[in-house]
């Protein structure tokens, strides 16, 4: 009943003056007039107390209640003054709180600020119910932070997250600690703050914030294993409108931690839930790395459609770089040729992609066959970066390049300035043995082989040694010098077998052949493939192991030419006889002189295939057939050495028909038509055998007599 109790109070007043009850009875009245709704009735009443008394407990709270009026009206000095004589003097420990509070916004609010930092601590510091609390902290840390004092804010700030009994309050302070922490540079504590509301907070709201807060500072600071690492399902702990950007961040986090699968399985489902953020062009290009990591099949393709979108000139830069080296390592050079193209002239690249690209294109000119493009190309990669750590690289490949022109000269050129301009450069190497190879070409074999020579000097453990000393090889056998073409390739296959082995031996095989060294010729045949042994050099090498009474070997030699008739030369047949005759294969011994027969209509070599044929036929009982051959190589030579021979095998007919004295006859014939040394001693032999088979004693010692005679020592070890 204020209305009531207003001018009681004035009464009271009017009639005691000094009472010891005026200061009450003075706030009394204005708390009436507050509370009836007379506001400048009760300020008048607050301050006539005030002027009466200075101290005191109604003096105190007249004084929060002038505070609280000059609050509302914005004027904070005297508002100030009030709460600060309040906060002193008031017994209730609330009220006391409260003005403390007030008087430290006041304070705040008149920008001053180191005493409303320490009225506000002040009050954070107070025990027991302390309805403040919370708003001081808040206050306190947004003081903090318009001066500058981020750390101290942030330890306000981590002290009210540790103190509050609010968990709006907590997650707020925690949500503005972290973003100040990532400010400072503290992403741990940051990340902490975050993950303590994402985890534990209280609203959906605030934990959706935190968490995104949080996935967006692992991604900032390349936290991919952190951003993995929170499990499946991320993209539904964020709001909805923030879901697209989550799905992105983690398939950027896949890319980063080299899963490109995932990252791509990532972007495909972006492309599907969220169109507009999927068609974005960064979007798209962090797609595309994915997509070029996993070497996708359609790169190139999406590539191209990105080109179509792409407004970022780096994007598109390192596009179009990806494309050209993705078709490089398809071994799709022309198409790897024209994206290499678009960039060596293209300002939206770097200097360093402009070079590195010009030299790649040359290269793709030349393996596409466009050799012309590529010398040019080399050619303007040299001039442009003379310096450039691939220019003697560039000129050795434009030398190739040259070289397949048939521009020997030209190449010759390139190939001599980079053992010139380049002397300690790797590619030495390669140029001289591309001038050995390139003289080679132009059939200079002199120059070649001082080339190669060089290059065993300069590089004894080269990779070429082998090439080198084949060639080397070949040379010194094309200028007739077979002791060193020997040692040379022998070298080189000794060096590189897969290569040289087969290469080498047929030559090795040829200078053992000029040299006329057979055993050295017959131990390189035994080593060497059967196909590549040339049949006349078979024929020699049997030759020379029949002289030397090694049979089985001659016809291992010839045996190979007997499959592929034609290829056996005529001698070799009858060759191929006398060896099978040798090894008594008579039947065999037939079959080739026969062959022989049918490829001669020389008189002598015909009669001499006769013989043999006669002696194979007498060896297979087939007397007949042995006279015939017999008779017929004695028609074709009426005299001479062969004749003789004929008449010895008329002889041994004879003797084989038991017809002894016919026999003695035909050898008797053969001692007086001739005087050979071989076959006269051999011939009286067996006309002596003959007569004393014949029963004719004294014409057996005779003729026995006449071989000592005409021909002394070939009795012995005869038996006779």
């Amino acid at each position: 009943m204020y209305d009531l109790a207003i001018p009681e109070y004035e009464l009271f007043l009017i009639s005691s003056t000094n009472s010891p009850s005026r200061d009450a009875a003075l706030f009394r009245v204005a708390e009436c007039h507050r509370m009836a709704g007379n506001s400048s009735a009760a300020r008048s009443a607050y301050e006539k107390l005030l002027s009466e008394f200075k101290a005191g407990e109604f003096a105190a709270a007249g004084a929060y209640r002038l505070g609280e009026i000059h609050f509302a009206e914005k004027h904070f000095e005297p508002a100030f003054l009030q709460f600060d004589l309040a906060s002193s003097g008031v017994g209730d420990p609330e009220v006391r709180l409260s003005a403390a509070y007030f008087a430290a916004r006041s304070l705040d609010a008149l920008k001053k600020d180191d005493m409303a930092e320490e009225r506000y601590r002040a009050v954070l510091a107070a025990s027991g119910t302390n309805p403040y609390h919370d708003n001081a902290g808040i206050a306190l840390a947004a003081l903090q932070l318009r001066n500058g004092k981020k750390t101290s804010a942030l330890s306000t700030l981590a002290n009210l997250i540790e103190t509050t009994s609010s968990p709006d309050v907590g997650n707020s302070a925690a949500l503005q600690a972290g973003a100040l922490a990532k400010e400072l540079g503290i992403v741990d504590k940051a990340l902490q703050f975050y993950d303590r509301v994402a985890q534990r907070g209280g609203d959906e709201k605030s934990r959706s914030e935190a968490f995104l807060a949080a996935l967006r500072l692992r991604y900032e600071t390349n936290d991919a294993d952190g951003i993995i690492g929170a499990g499946e399902g991320i993209e539904n702990r964020v709001p909805v409108e923030s879901r697209a950007e989550a799905l992105q961040i983690l398939a950027s986090s896949y890319r980063k931690a080299g899963k490109e699968n995932l990252a791509v399985g990532i972007y495909d489902r972006l492309a599907k839930e969220f169109p507009e953020m999927a068609s974005n062009p960064d979007t798209r290009y962090q797609r595309l790395l994915s997509l070029y990591a996993t070497k996708d099949k359609g790169f190139v393709s999406a590539v191209d459609e990105f080109l179509k979108i792409a407004k970022n000139l780096k994007h598109i830069a390192s596009a179009s770089l990806l494309k050209a080296e993705t078709l490089f390592l398809q071994g799709d050079y022309a198409g790897a040729a024209a994206a290499y193209g678009t960039i060596v002239e293209n300002a939206a690249f770097t200097p360093e992609q402009q070079k590195a690209s010009l030299y790649k294109w040359a290269w793709c000119l030349a393996e596409s066959g466009d050799q012309s493009g590529a010398i040019r190309a080399y050619t303007s990669f040299v001039e442009k970066n003379p310096q450039d750590k691939l220019a003697a690289t560039a000129i050795l490949q434009r030398g190739l390049a040259k070289q397949k022109t048939g521009d020997f000269d030209s190449s010759l050129s390139d190939f001599e300035l980079v053992v010139k301009a380049y002397p300690f450069s790797k590619e030495v190497e390669i140029a001289i043995l591309q001038i050995a190879l390139t003289y080679g070409q132009k059939k200079n074999y002199s120059e070649m082989s001082n080339a190669f020579r060089l290059l065993l000097q300069k590089f004894p453990n080269t990779a070429a040694a082998a090439q080198a000393k084949f060639w080397l090889g070949w040379a010194a056998f094309e200028q007739k010098d077979y002791k060193a073409a020997v040692a040379q390739l022998d070298s080189a296959r000794t060096l590189d077998p897969a290569a040289y082995r087969d290469r080498a031996a047929l030559r090795i095989l040829l200078s053992h052949f000029q040299l006329k060294d057979l055993s050295s010729a017959a131990r390189e045949a035994e080593q060497c493939k059967p196909e590549l042994i040339p049949p006349e050099l078979r024929v020699w090498l049997a030759q020379g192991m029949f002289e030397s009474k090694d049979f089985i070997k001659a016809e291992k030699h010839l045996a190979p030419l007997v499959a592929m008739p034609a290829s056996m030369p005529v001698d070799g047949w009858i060759l191929l006889a006398e060896t099978q005759m040798a090894l008594n294969k008579m039947a065999e011994a037939g079959t080739s002189v026969d062959q022989y027969l049918s490829m001669t209509e020389d008189p002598d070599a015909r009669a001499r295939g006769l013989l043999l044929k006669a002696r194979a036929a007498l060896g297979l009982n087939k007397v007949a057939e042995a006279r015939l051959a017999a008779d017929e190589a004695l028609q074709l030579q009426p005299e001479g050495r062969l004749n003789s021979e004929a008449r010895y095998v008329v002889g041994e007919i004879f003797f084989k028909e038991s017809d002894f004295d016919s026999a003695a006859r035909s050898f008797m014939a053969v001692a007086v038509l001739t005087e050979d040394p071989d076959i006269t001693p051999r011939a009286l032999k067996k006309a002596a055998e003959a007569y004393r088979l014949s029963g004719k004693d004294a014409e057996a010692d005779k003729a026995l007599k006449e071989v000592g005679e005409r021909f002394p020592g070939s009795l012995m070890n005869s038996g006779v």
